[in-house]
Formats: C-alpha cells, sequence, structure tokens
C-alpha cells in the first residue's frame, strides 16, 4: 500500500519533492496546504498529483508530513497542525529547514509524532531542472530515531545520498552551506560589478569568467583548496593587493570589504602552500590588516 504524504508550504522546496514523490509508485501524495490557495492550486499543477486544501482542519491523516514553508513559518505551522484532528500517533513529520532542528516540531512531538529534520544541499531556484536532477544529492538528517529510520530510506529511493548530522553542529552545518552556494552568488556578483567599473559590459564579463569559475571549481573538488589557489596572494604580491584594494574601495567599499575579508583566509591556504617566502607572505598579511579607509562625507 502507498506510503500517504501531505505537503503543507508547498514552494519551490516542497514542490520538487512532490513531484519526486508523486512520480514513485511507492508513495501517494494526499494533500498540498499553503498560505494563499492559487500558490497550492499552482504547487498541483506542477507535482501532478495531489488535491488543494484551503483549511488545516480539512487535512487527511497521512502517514508523512512535510512542512516546507520558509524557516519562520515552520513552528506556527506545526503549533496550528498539532492543534487538529488529523494527526495518528506514530505517523512522521518532517522540516527540511538547513537552519533549524527538528526540535521546532515539539507541538506534533506532543501529539505523538516522531519528528526530524532533512536538509538537501541543492540549488532549488528551478523546481523542474532540480527534480529532474535530484539522485545523487547530499541529504543531511537530524531528529528522532524512530523518524529517521522511516524517511532516511525513504530519501534514498529518491536517490538521495545522506548522512546524519547533530543537530547542536546544524547552525555551523548551514552556515558552511549558505556560504559555498548563496555567498558564491554574491562573490561573482561582486565581481561582475567590479568588470564593470573597469569598463566592460556585464554580458562579456560574464562570458570571459564563466571559463576560470568553471576551472577553479573543478580544481578545488579534484586538488583540493591548498593546490588549487593561484594569484596575488598564493604568490606573496603584497603590492598587487595593495593596488586592488585601493581601486575596488574607490569603486564599491564593500566588494572591497569583501576582497580583504576573503584573501586573508587565502593566505591561510597561502601559508599551507609553502611556496611563497614567510617575509612575502608576512608582508601581504600587513596590506590586509590595514584599516578600511571610512567613506568620506559628502
Amino acid at each position: 500500500m502507498p506510503l500517504t504524504i501531505n505537503i503543507l508550504g508547498a514552494g519551490r522546496l516542497g514542490r520538487t519533492l512532490g513531484r519526486l514523490f508523486a512520480v514513485d509508485g511507492e508513495f501517494l501524495l494526499q494533500d498540498v496546504l499553503n498560505a494563499r490557495a492559487q500558490s497550492a492550486a499552482d504547487a498541483v499543477a506542477f507535482i501532478g498529483a495531489g488535491r488543494v486544501v484551503n483549511d488545516i482542519a480539512a487535512l487527511r491523516p497521512a502517514a508523512l508530513w512535510l512542512l516546507t514553508p520558509p524557516d519562520a513559518a515552520i513552528a506556527a505551522l506545526a503549533a496550528d497542525l498539532a492543534a487538529h484532528e488529523p494527526l495518528r500517533a506514530g505517523d512522521v513529520a518532517i522540516h527540511c529547514s538547513g537552519a533549524l532542528p527538528a526540535a521546532v516540531l515539539q507541538p506534533l512531538v506532543a501529539r505523538g509524532l516522531p519528528v526530524a529534520s532533512v536538509h538537501p544541499l541543492k540549488s532549488f531556484a528551478d523546481p523542474a531542472a532540480a527534480a529532474a536532477s535530484f539522485a545523487g544529492t547530499w541529504c543531511t538528517f537530524e531528529g528522532d530515531a524512530a523518524a529517521l529510520a522511516v524517511v532516511r530510506p525513504l530519501f534514498e529511493r529518491l536517490g538521495a545520498r545522506t548522512a546524519v548530522i547533530d543537530a547542536a553542529g546544524k547552525t555551523a552545518y548551514h552556515a558552511a552551506a549558505v556560504l559555498v552556494c548563496n555567498d558564491l552568488v554574491a562573490l561573482i556578483e561582486a565581481g561582475w560589478r567590479s568588470a564593470e567599473s573597469a569598463g566592460l559590459d556585464r554580458a562579456t564579463a560574464q562570458a570571459m569568467f564563466e571559463p576560470l569559475v568553471r576551472e577553479t571549481l573543478d580544481n578545488v573538488f579534484r586538488l583540493g583548496t591548498v593546490r588549487a589557489l593561484t594569484g596575488p596572494v598564493a604568490r606573496g604580491d603584497a603590492s598587487v593587493i595593495q593596488q586592488q584594494l585601493e581601486a575596488l574601495q574607490r569603486h564599491d567599499p564593500r566588494v572591497a570589504a569583501a576582497y580583504r575579508a576573503l584573501n586573508t583566509i587565502a593566505l591561510d591556504i597561502a601559508r599551507a602552500q609553502g611556496v611563497s617566502s614567510t617575509a612575502l607572505l608576512d608582508a601581504v598579511a600587513q596590506v590586509l590588516a590595514q584599516p578600511q579607509p571610512q567613506p568620506q562625507p559628502r
């Protein structure tokens, strides 16, 4: 008999998981509840299964409750759900926040449901593409053992690679994901802005730097960060770094601050390389440690 699933808060992530579950005959997607009826209808259309529900009291019982609203809404949604009758002791509830522990679902625990959090390490900017490429995605889990015993095999069935993490370390784990995913986007945006300040139009800058970005990422995961690092910090070229900081400061102090912070970490990597001399790297450290000039009042 298929495992029944209800989705509450079917945004980009919820829609992606819903489609993955819907196309597998081992699952029966039942009800979809969103804050707006049209959003729920759009989610059901994308998923290709399920029924739009406009009232939490109208939800049917389900073996798996998938809560995928924005992080700030998870606790309140769990409390609202716990106040209604379709819950059965022993059914499982999960959320998919990378930042919040499973414990935010405590109101459902009080109703007899084991709970867990499942965080797929994947960008869901395009749900259709995310669903098509989900196989091989790493998903991290934490929560009740009874919940993990149910949901970890379910995600493995979808093609996920899985790992259990400690709830106490979840904030640092999620910060790592933000740095290498979301902040990578911001870093590339900073690069585009710097290129524009040099007179390049954005389309040309993107075309020029795309091969470099892709090659750098390939090197990082093939060689590791120590061997992949190149450039003025790795060479110990303090004068170039000084000039670049000054140019960035004139153009955009926020980009200059990011350059300074990131190259402080790059300096740690350069020291681990052991290629440039200590004296050269110490000179780089002195440049990076200089106070950032404050914007002058206009």
